[in-house]
């Protein structure tokens, strides 16, 4: 795993991963310009919980998950239980951002980012897949996430759960 302080900037997130998640690295190339990325932080992303935010699929599809720390304490809340309305989070307003932890088990990852301009752009939508097959193709692990098409990013549940134990073959595409 990899745990992210809330304070790092996207600059250094990327320098720090040096490719571990492809995904995170193709989010970044396109993730505004550089000296943006020298000051934006993941945890910044996670708190202002835009639907277009480019890294929240890319939370949610990692099964990423978010250390609060405020005056009564310390908590974890998962990614995918984080984001409860239009810019809404479960972080209360005494709390902060004090980590992001990043699972490494994915062995197949992609991420997409549509946008009218290829990079500095905003997006208007935004994929990100993580994939875990067994040695015969069957799908032991599945995260398929989205921004851009609900007030809230998210997580396509009911594909999920539908390739979840299948055998990754053409019939099951074509389903």
């Amino acid at each position: 795993e990899w745990k992210v302080g809330g304070g790092a900037t996207l600059t250094a997130l990327e320098e720090a991963l040096a490719g571990e998640y492809p995904m995170i690295d193709k989010m970044l190339w396109a993730f505004a310009s550089r000296q943006i990325r020298n000051r934006a932080t993941l945890a910044g992303n996670v708190v202002t919980a835009s639907p277009i935010g480019d890294l929240l699929p890319v939370l949610l599809a990692l099964d990423g998950e978010i250390r609060l720390t405020g005056p009564t304490g310390s908590r974890v809340v998962a990614a995918h239980e984080n984001f409860v309305d239009y810019r809404k989070t479960a972080r209360q307003d005494d709390e902060l951002v004090v980590a992001v932890r990043l699972p490494q088990r994915t062995q197949h990852s992609a991420a997409y980012k549509v946008s009218k301009r290829p990079s500095d752009d905003i997006s208007i939508v935004a994929a990100a897949f993580a994939l875990v097959l067994d040695s015969n193709g069957y799908v032991q692990h599945v995260r398929l996430a989205y921004g851009g098409v609900a007030a809230v990013p998210l997580r396509a549940l009911a594909v999920e759960n539908f390739l979840h134990g299948r055998r990754l073959d053409a019939q099951t595409l074509a389903e």
